[in-house]
């Protein structure tokens, strides 16, 4: 595992742990979390998006053994680039997350194009597959990618992840030279290392607001699962449930294979040396006072020297906006890489 070990002097002046220095007003952890995602940002951003959601292609793709994922292609322009960057959204947002969005343009705005991909049950797709999304679902999500690779052509592709998005894309990254995906590079924003780490802080009476905001998002993820798929009968005992806590003991051992959750924390984490096999290069961000992502967690991370990992002193969760003017410095990082890497390939070309 590198800190900042790469090629390129502009790409290390990018990358530098001190480099993001968010304006006056912008330092607080909670701050940065919450305002990347609502209120004025989201408007501005949902705008400035809208001629690309309406220019989408949507394509079903094969997630293997009758399993369908959902997402939407953008193209930079009326020429395909030959570049795509795949991203992969976190747990109970969806490929019109204002952070998905703001990402997808600034790479849109720089000739890439993208692919917005939805894992299960999330992006009104609870309809496409019965069982019941959980976060060890990794083999769904790499058929969909070799599905779309092969269907879509370019000479390189790029994943980019956030939260449980970035631990799935790194779960991919680690599992892709058994199967017929090719990567460029692999870029995760406050990745999920061992959700047993996050369960226990998302159950803190000071995380109380984001506990009851993914305590609200699931309920209502699996009450949409039920207009759908009404044989399920979690119903009459949603409203009993209060806590992420209450809902993981009494619906991760019925519906899931793991009776414990231990076990299932464990079968998806990126934790010891489940990273150590990665072939593309991989680049993970941190923030000191990301209130989700405990940072202490990367000293499970393994020593893969294809890893690099960057820890920002702010930022908090999936925030890292920049400015008033709602920029965002993880969309910067993000195209910096894929840039760089771009060049690489056309330098040995």
């Amino acid at each position: 595992m590198n800190q900042i070990n790469i090629t390129s002097s502009k790409l290390k002046t990018s990358l530098s742990s001190d480099s993001f220095k968010p304006s006056f007003g912008l330092r607080n952890a909670h701050s940065q979390t919450i305002l990347s995602s609502v209120g004025v940002r989201k408007s501005i951003i949902a705008r400035r998006f809208l001629p690309y959601s309406t220019s989408s292609k949507q394509m079903l793709l094969s997630g293997g053994e009758g399993i369908r994922l959902a997402g939407y292609l953008n193209r930079a322009s009326t020429k395909r680039s030959s570049s795509l960057a795949i991203l992969i959204h976190g747990w109970e947002g969806s490929h019109d997350s204002t952070y998905i969005q703001s990402m997808a343009l600034e790479l849109l705005n720089q000739g890439i194009d993208v692919f917005r991909l939805n894992l299960r049950d999330h992006g009104d797709t609870h309809h496409l597959n019965e069982e019941i999304f959980n976060s060890t679902l990794i083999e769904e999500v790499m058929y969909a990618i070799e599905d779309l690779q092969s269907r879509e052509s370019y000479a390189d592709y790029h994943l980019v992840g956030f939260s449980l998005g970035g631990n799935f894309s790194l779960r991919v990254a680690a599992l892709a030279q058994e199967r017929e995906i090719t990567l460029e590079s692999v870029i995760a924003f406050c990745p999920v290392i061992h959700a047993s780490q996050s369960n226990i802080v998302l159950n803190q009476l000071s995380n109380i607001v984001y506990g009851k905001y993914f305590v609200r998002k699931w309920k209502r993820s699996l009450r949409k699962k039920l207009q759908h798929w009404p044989h399920y009968d979690y119903a009459s005992r949603l409203d009993s449930m209060k806590t992420l806590e209450e809902m993981n003991q009494q619906l991760i051992p019925e519906y899931t294979s793991y009776t414990d959750l231990e076990a299932y924390f464990d079968a998806y984490a990126i934790s010891g040396d489940r990273l150590a096999d990665t072939i593309a290069p991989c680049y993970l961000f941190f923030a000191k006072d990301d209130m989700i992502i405990p940072v202490e967690g990367i000293k499970q991370l393994s020593d893969s020297p294809n890893l690099t990992v960057v820890v920002t002193d702010r930022g908090g969760h999936c925030g890292y906006i920049k400015n008033w003017k709602w920029e965002c410095w993880q969309d910067d990082q993000a195209l910096a890489i894929i840039q760089q890497h771009r060049n690489s390939k056309a330098d040995i070309a």
